[in-house]
């Protein structure tokens, strides 16, 4: 699992988020018996029970193909990848999700995103097949997201998308 939770929040933000004063403008709040469940395009809907409030701390990741990406947080930070083409564009932000609502969220959904903005776009890395590595801008920054090996307990690195030089396309 990418996320981990830091622990029960002690504001309650469902007032809030009843209101509207927590939700984004293309958000929808519906309530339903004693529980609402806010709606953000193209991210999975969220139940907020009231009393309960989470907050998660996100990894920087993407998700495309069903597989997972880590940020390569060991990559010099003023170097911009060479890029190739579009891969496609975040459709959720999980951390702006989690500010939304401050409740548990679903697990990751494909095309989602720790941090890189929704509508974004993902770019492969030239000359690494996209299903190894690829590249995304957020906070005036570029950063290479590695892919992870599928089902393993902590976050490891696929080795394709290890070296010191690309890999094989394709």
């Amino acid at each position: 699992m990418i996320r981990r939770s830091v622990g029960p929040a002690a504001a309650l933000v469902l007032a809030a988020a009843a209101a509207g004063a927590c939700v984004a403008p293309e958000a929808r709040v519906v309530p339903v018996e004693g529980r609402s469940t806010t709606v953000v395009p193209g991210c999975p809907a969220v139940t907020i029970v009231p009393g309960r409030s989470v907050v998660a701390d996100y990894s920087d990741f993407l998700v495309h193909g069903g597989v997972e990406y880590q940020a390569d947080l060991q990559a010099p930070a003023d170097a911009e990848p060479r890029r190739g083409g579009q891969v496609f564009r975040v459709t959720c932000t999980f951390q702006t999700l989690n500010e939304l609502t401050r409740s548990e969220l679903p697990p990751e959904t494909e095309h989602s995103a720790g941090f890189v903005p929704a509508g974004s776009p993902v770019f492969e890395v030239a000359g690494w097949a996209p299903r190894c590595r690829l590249a995304a801008n957020h906070d005036g920054r570029w950063f290479v997201y590695l892919a992870t090996v599928s089902g393993a307990r902590t976050s490891t690195t696929d080795p394709c998308a290890l070296g010191d030089g690309p890999t094989q396309t394709g």
